[in-house]
């Protein structure tokens, strides 16, 4: 044993042999031990110092070697032998090598591993550590994106499959039944059309089939219903076109389907109740009498359309025969559905929404106060008067409004600022699509902050250049009668298969939500109720039931007077709102009156 002075280390003396004095491998020895053996006859191995049987370590001392120069190595040791091998003339246990950079050595004991001694770990640099350190924070970073990405795109799978779930559970039958879906109408090779149906069982549509397989659509209520269900052959309308997918579908025993079909022979169609009461249509027919217009009638609490009448009108039973004579006629209107698509000045029954701005305006007009003269004058030349220029003298914000006062309006119209007017109105659907699933146009309304004086007058008595549909107007006096909260219109109560054997599927009332405050409906409501009392419709009291409404009369330049009511019945407890239109008429706005009188009266009493 040898002490090393300099690192303070016992060193166990180890003797050095040649290894060309060592006998040479028997050849009977396995193959294993063979290759064991003949490694000793390369150089790097005999250049090797050999252990005889005593344990040794091997120190080497770097500080006393020259690595930038031509300096000396030591040799590795090898394993240590089990057997005790001759000694012979010693070779040197170093030898030259190129200069190399030997790291730093660590503190760290030596262990063993694997029957062999690692001596000492190699310690890196503060520079390296920092290398390595980023170098696994960049790869920790990487790794954080990929898991990031890869969770973002299993996400948008799973949406994705979840959408096409919903799809085709609730959304493509609709899709499908899209009026710019011609291919629908190809079902009508294996179904026969189903029926469609008022809410009170009559049968508004059918299809009448002859011994040879031939088939007639057939409209028993003619006229009546011609805007409302529309036709299926020629000028698709109406509820014909807005059902045409579920009326060529059967729902029926699928048994009994499944062997129609073997047959060669059509299953029947699934028939449409609507929501439309047929006693009531008619009444409402009846009453616009040999008048243009339009009557449309909505259940406030559910949105559910009760009544809707058009004239001029066409019979669908025929309309295939006279479709080229009325296209052809440009005066001839007939075959447009006014309730929904006509547009028309709205007159005094705007008032209601400029009534509405001025609750808004945060001005007191519990205190308004307003002396008619009969019309008012906005400077110049320029004049608004009221009707036949009544003179209605000192009136307040009710009186106003009771009387239809277009001076007292047009001052109202005035007072309010900064678009007032136009935000209610937008807030309430003008310029904007109305929510609901049946077919029309927007209602219009234009209001610049630098128009005359005059222009926002008139607009404030509902003329300048507002245009409205009835079914609009009609929605507003629903959503008063119902405390500000909108229901959505719709015409179709549900589907059932043919014969009315099992539902299949229901619609249900939507609210679209508050599209006034409970304060501003009743407000608009005792205001509406005041032209009933003593107002421009006192006509319509005295018949046992409470009504609340607003008269107008629009001046349509080059044509006569359009005459408007809108309202609804009992006041009390809303059962019934209304929009008539009389177009073209001498009686003002005294001839929509007597329509609405008969619509109340008739769904009244049933």
């Amino acid at each position: 044993m040898k002490k090393d002075e300099k690192n303070g280390l016992t060193r166990k003396t180890v003797r050095k042999i040649n290894i060309d004095d060592v006998p040479k491998p028997d050849t009977s020895k396995s193959a294993d031990e063979s290759r064991k053996a003949s490694m000793g006859d390369t150089k790097i191995f005999r250049d090797l110092p050999v252990n005889d049987g005593e344990e040794f370590e091997f120190h080497p001392d770097f500080d006393t070697m020259d690595f930038f120069e031509d300096a000396l190595e030591p040799v590795d040791t090898i394993e240590k032998t089990t057997e005790k091998q001759n000694s012979g003339p010693e070779l040197g246990d170093v030898r030259r090598k190129k200069k190399i950079t030997v790291p730093e050595e660590t503190d760290e004991i030596p262990e063993k591993t694997g029957g062999r001694r690692r001596v000492k770990k190699l310690r890196m640099t503060p520079e390296e550590l920092e290398e390595r350190k980023e170098v696994r924070k960049k790869r920790r970073s990487q790794n954080r994106e990929i898991l990031t990405i890869t969770y973002v795109f299993a996400g948008l799978f799973v949406l994705m499959i979840g959408y096409f779930v919903y799809f085709n559970a609730f959304v493509s039958k609709d899709v499908i039944n899209s009026a710019y879906n011609v291919r629908v109408n190809s079902f009508a090779d294996t179904v026969v059309r189903g029926d469609i149906i008022s809410s009170d069982g009559t049968v508004l549509a059918e299809t009448l089939v002859d011994e040879a397989g031939n088939e007639t659509r057939y409209y028993p209520m003619g006229r009546i219903f011609a805007h409302a269900v529309g036709t299926s052959e020629i000028n698709q309308s109406g509820i014909e076109l807005a059902q045409n997918f579920f009326m060529l579908q059967s729902n029926g025993n699928p048994i009994l389907n499944a062997l129609q079909d073997i047959r060669g022979e059509k299953n029947q169609g699934d028939q449409i109740m609507t929501t439309l009461n047929a006693g009531l249509q008619e009444a409402a027919y009846n009453a616009l009498g040999g008048n243009d217009g339009a009557v449309i009638a909505l259940e406030p609490a559910t949105g559910r359309v009760l009544a809707m009448v058009s004239k001029p009108d066409y019979d669908p039973n025929t309309l295939i025969y006279d479709y080229e004579g009325i296209v052809g006629d440009e005066d001839n209107d007939s075959l447009l559905n006014k309730t929904t698509f006509g547009l028309f000045v709205p007159g005094s029954i705007f008032k209601t929404l400029t009534s509405l701005a001025y609750i808004r305006s945060g001005l007191n007009y519990n205190n308004y106060s307003y002396v008619c003269e009969g019309q008012i004058n906005l400077g110049g030349d320029d004049y608004i008067t009221c009707f036949d220029q009544t003179v209605h003298g000192e009136e307040n914000f009710q009186d106003s409004f009771a009387n239809s006062c277009n001076a007292s309006f047009g001052n109202i119209g005035l007072k309010l600022k900064n678009n007032l007017l136009k935000d209610t109105c937008e807030s309430l659907f003008f310029n904007k699509e109305l929510p609901t699933d049946i077919m029309h146009t927007k209602s219009l309304f234009s209001l610049a902050s630098d128009d005359t004086d005059w222009q926002i007058a008139a607009t404030a008595i509902g003329q300048g250049h507002t245009q409205v549909t009835p079914l609009h107007m009609a929605m507003i006096a629903s959503a008063i009668a119902n405390g500000g909260n909108l229901m959505e219109p719709y015409m179709v109560d549900g589907i059932e298969t043919a014969g009315g054997g099992r539902r299949v599927k229901k619609y249900l009332p939507e609210s679209f939500g508050q599209v006034l405050s409970t304060e501003e409906a009743t407000i608009l409501g005792q205001l509406m109720e005041s032209v009933v009392d003593y107002g421009t419709a006192t006509s319509l009291s005295g018949y046992g039931y409470s009504v609340a409404g607003k008269t107008g009369t629009a001046e349509v330049s080059g044509r006569g007077d359009n005459s408007w009511f809108i309202g609804y019945a009992p006041a009390e407890q809303p059962q019934i709102a209304i929009c008539v239109l009389v177009e073209n008429d001498e009686g003002y706005y005294e001839s929509a009156l007597p329509v609405a009188n008969t619509v109340f009266q008739t769904y009244l009493a049933q």
